[in-house]
């Protein structure tokens, strides 16, 4: 099969739909609707002559055609950032496109400056296309060591080999309940471990042990997400860890309430993450660099990580 740009852009297209994992969920990264994908999936079958999904009421999978076609198009892709990476250094303008993954609720801290860095980085490099994925820290450590990925901002319990980390900031966690728990019923002017033993914790599941209420507590919820977390906490039936500029705007309309426990708070560290190996992209390089000025050109922010 001789390919052509068409090509191309057909596999880009089957390539999101399998990281999606369905065509559903692929319309929003796409911006196209189901029927058009459905139909760029019939041409790149038709062009292929081969069947590379399963679609239907039982699901969604990959063929086992569509597997080996999957790893030979992400080795492909990324041959062609390699390219463009390559000529764009020849002419001195950068090409490419670079991955980035984060965990949820960075928008709201006000120490995470990626805005700032992806301002930065978009004024001068005009011809680079970004794409931003919201996931769990486990699954960007595992995406960048795929390289599926770029570069990710993750809060790790220990760093994983093969990747690099720089501190960016560290994030202050509460814990938070519903003013309707019973927990405030205790009346007590401090809590401490045993007070809060006795309630049903909302916990962020086998990703993640560092709080200090993961091991011998009642964990009946688990969320690797603050969005999850909320959630079950604004139920009424749980206690568990939020960033105070996270819980914010439920404590200011009265929906969730810090409870007094100073001990049990936890501060987690930011960190720039990158695979420690391979050949990585110009343009991630240049995001990377505009990533850590942008957070160390505040005295603050400079001093934090360092702690």
């Amino acid at each position: 099969m001789r390919l052509d740009n068409f090509d191309i852009r057909l596999l880009r297209v089957f390539m999101t739909i399998a990281d999606c994992g369905g065509f559903s969920a692929a319309q929003a990264h796409l911006g196209l609707s189901q029927s058009a994908i459905s139909n760029k999936m019939h041409d790149l079958e038709t062009r292929m002559g081969l069947r590379l999904c399963e679609r239907g009421r039982s699901g969604f999978r990959l063929t086992a055609e569509g597997e080996r076609i999957y790893e030979e198009t992400r080795i492909l892709l990324g041959l062609i950032d390699q390219y463009e990476d390559r000529v764009g250094q020849i002419r001195h303008v950068l090409f490419g496109h670079v991955r980035i993954g984060i965990i949820d609720t960075l928008a709201t801290n006000p120490e995470c400056r990626l805005a700032e860095s992806l301002r930065q980085f978009c004024h001068d490099f005009p011809q680079v296309n970004v794409s931003v994925t919201v996931i769990d820290s486990m699954d960007i450590e595992s995406l960048l060591l795929q390289g599926r990925l770029d570069l990710g901002i993750t809060s790790s319990e220990k760093d994983m080999p093969g990747l690099s980390y720089d501190r960016l900031f560290v994030e202050r966690q509460c814990l938070y309940a519903s003013p309707e728990h019973p927990v405030f019923a205790l009346g007590k002017e401090v809590l401490d471990k045993g007070d809060v033993q006795a309630f049903a914790v909302a916990g962020r599941g086998q990703s993640h042990f560092i709080t200090p209420l993961e091991a011998g507590f009642n964990t009946r919820a688990v969320s690797a997400h603050m969005e999850g977390t909320v959630f079950l906490l604004l139920s009424g039936e749980f206690i568990g860890y939020l960033p105070n500029h996270c819980a914010k705007v439920w404590v200011d309309q009265g929906r969730l309430r810090q409870l007094p426990a100073p001990a049990l708070e936890y501060s987690p560290a930011f960190a720039l993450t990158r695979p420690r190996y391979g050949i990585r992209s110009q343009a991630a390089d240049r995001l990377s660099e505009a990533i850590l000025a942008s957070h160390f050109s505040h005295p603050q922010a400079a001093d934090d990580a360092a702690n």
